[in-house]
């Protein structure tokens, strides 16, 4: 392969994703660094990569799902004029599969999973809840030509503004939403964990738009108190949320892309699962971290792959049994690593 090559990284999914691909990115600028990378991410993640600060990326697409096959019969007219030399498919799902194999790349590496993969040129298995990291599993469509040296993901945000009162390495971060209802600590969780900080610590309360009243409910449990617990929620761009993940003293966050943020920007972060497990591999990578789940070994954990929307048999006991003293521990345990 040409020491000038091209080539395109294909992951469409959620945030977190997107996040834990831009490892991918890493390998390929410092064991490659003359190749020329694009991406293609679903339409609403593409702002992230904004936060990539190398110049190997050179390029991201944009798949909008809401007007899937226009959009898809788009980008292949558009890649195809690309000619690159190999394209990575992250994505397990035949539209993806598709798309890669009738863009005209010299050579397609995809995991096997996929339906089409007996139309790519390589194919790498995708060894799922055994323990590997999705880094690693991803860091597998690029072993045959780079090898399986695995790098974290990185991003930074330049920016030097943070919303009016905060102080950089003074506050705290909450995440309590989750696209899953079964990924989401129970509110009272949260309420618990404040109440056992100190009443000075600031906290910063984030998430997306429409996670808004979760964090609210938060918000009016210490209306009164005088606790310094600012509500930030859907109040600011990706990029903005990830710069104030960036500037905090550390982060407590459900499996979800909060956690892949806080990893990339290397944050001290304690991550809480619910209903999956660390062995899916999308536990946090920052240098400080900490992982909390339910103490019991239950039958009915994980139920899934992913979250639920309910708890299929209505007692959410992986939630509801984690305990909030454990959150406080953590929080000692990381200013106590800062020598504070």
């Amino acid at each position: 392969m040409s020491s000038q090559s091209k080539v395109l990284i294909i992951q469409t999914a959620f945030l977190g994703d997107v996040v834990l691909s831009t490892s991918m990115l890493e390998k390929i600028r410092i064991e490659s660094p003359k190749t020329q990378v694009d991406m293609l991410v679903r339409k609403g993640n593409e702002s992230i990569l904004r936060a990539y600060p190398h110049p190997n990326l050179r390029h991201v697409y944009v798949y909008d799902k809401s007007k899937k096959w226009a959009s898809w019969w788009s980008l292949r007219k558009q890649l195809a004029r690309e000619c690159y030399d190999q394209v990575f498919l992250v994505q397990r799902f035949f539209g993806m599969g598709l798309l890669s194999i009738c863009i005209g790349a010299k050579r397609v590496i995809g995991f096997a999973k996929n339906p089409l993969a007996w139309f790519f040129q390589k194919r790498v298995e995708h060894d799922f809840g055994n323990g590997l990291h999705e880094t690693e599993r991803n860091t597998g469509l690029l072993a045959s030509w780079l090898g399986k040296t695995t790098y974290n993901p990185y991003l930074q945000v330049h920016d030097d503004s943070l919303p009016k009162g905060l102080e950089k390495n003074q506050y705290i971060c909450i995440s309590p939403g989750s696209v899953w209802e079964t990924k989401r600590l129970p509110i009272s969780k949260w309420i618990e964990f404040v109440q056992l900080l100190p009443v000075n610590q600031p906290i910063v309360l984030m998430g997306s738009p429409n996670e808004r009243d979760l964090s609210e409910q938060i918000e009016a449990a210490f209306e009164g108190q005088g606790r310094n617990i600012k509500n930030e929620t859907g109040n600011h761009s990706l990029l903005g949320s990830t710069y104030i993940y960036e500037q905090c003293l550390m982060a407590f966050v459900n499996d979800s892309g909060p956690l892949h943020l806080c990893s990339a920007v290397n944050t001290p972060t304690v991550a809480l699962f619910c209903s999956t497990v660390p062995a899916f591999g999308f536990w946090p990578l920052s240098d400080w971290n900490r992982v909390i789940e339910v103490k019991e070994k239950l039958a009915c954990r994980p139920c899934g792959d992913h979250g639920k929307k309910n708890c299929p048999l209505g007692h959410f006991a992986c939630g509801n049994q984690i305990e909030a003293k454990e959150m406080y521990q953590a929080y000692l345990d990381c200013l106590a690593a800062r020598g504070e």
